[in-house]
């Protein structure tokens, strides 16, 4: 279908899962993404809920790569075959696909039929003898959301949703009934709300944290990024972690020479000063 899109995570090569299929096929990161982008693809034109009558031969044969190559996908969670059904299903569709080409057409069927059996709610339209306007058309200004494709959340239904799964999760619950700040901001972030959304499943491997994590700090920039990107599984002090958003406390200034004597002497006043209080 012409027009039709997919939102894809650019951070997808790097992903966890990716890394593992290429390691158990043996394909390259190239080939390897291409083959989810043809099945997602596939799926998102002809699966309303994900789920889809078909066998691995069918699949391969719609989809391409191999039997093996789609097990392997299935090993990784991110394919669920059933052979017995002879159905396949990627699973989280709902999270990751709510606007996919055959979901979209079906919303748009439930309101249409909404609409007939509701006729007085449906707003009443101008006269036909109603006089035109002078005033001309708003002409669609270059880089509208429409435009590029992307997908306008309500703040109030995101937020509700969004809490739900927020508090489903591993970070630490969050009870007020409205977002923290800068959750607005994150919101008007293409495809932020789809990241973050996935990166609330990952944080219970972030083992870099003493303490749970807060919904405060996920909503800081960048940082359901690095969540989904593993920056943060890591214990702190371990040489692979590294130091994140000031976590750690910068290292001791360290004074030479001049400098060094300037810095003793004010500390003995000081000291002097304390004591005589």
């Amino acid at each position: 279908m012409a027009g039709e899109w997919l939102a894809l995570d650019i951070g997808l090569p790097d992903k966890p899962e990716v890394q593992e299929l290429i390691d158990l096929t043996g394909e390259p990161v190239e080939v390897v993404v291409f083959n989810l982008f043809r099945l997602w693809s596939w799926a998102s034109l002809h699966c309303a809920d994900g789920t889809a009558r078909m066998t691995l031969p069918r699949l391969v044969r719609t989809c391409g790569a191999s039997e093996q190559f789609w097990g392997a996908v299935a090993s990784v969670g991110w394919l669920e075959i059933d052979e017995t059904a002879a159905t396949v299903a990627v699973p989280g569709w709902d999270r990751r696909f709510s606007q996919a080409a055959k979901s979209r057409a079906q919303q748009a069927d439930r309101s249409r039929d909404y609409e007939e059996r509701n006729p007085g709610r449906k707003r009443q339209g101008k006269p036909s003898d109603a006089p035109a306007s002078d005033a001309p058309t708003a002409e669609r200004r270059r880089g509208d959301r429409r435009d590029r494709g992307e997908v306008h959340h309500h703040p109030r239904e995101a937020w509700e949703q969004f809490r739900q799964a927020w508090n489903a999760g591993k970070g630490r619950k969050w009870t007020p009934e409205t977002p923290p700040s800068g959750w607005e901001d994150r919101l008007e972030e293409p495809g932020w709300l789809d990241i973050a959304t996935e990166a609330i499943g990952r944080i219970g491997e972030c083992r870099y944290f003493k303490t749970p994590m807060t919904l405060i700090q996920f909503v800081k920039p960048g940082w359901a990024e690095k969540v989904l990107g593993g920056s943060f599984d890591h214990p702190k002090g371990s040489p692979a972690a590294g130091r994140d958003f000031g976590d750690a406390p910068p290292p001791p200034k360290v004074f030479t020479g001049e400098a060094a004597e300037a810095f003793e002497r004010t500390r003995k006043k000081l000291a002097a000063a304390k004591e005589g209080t």
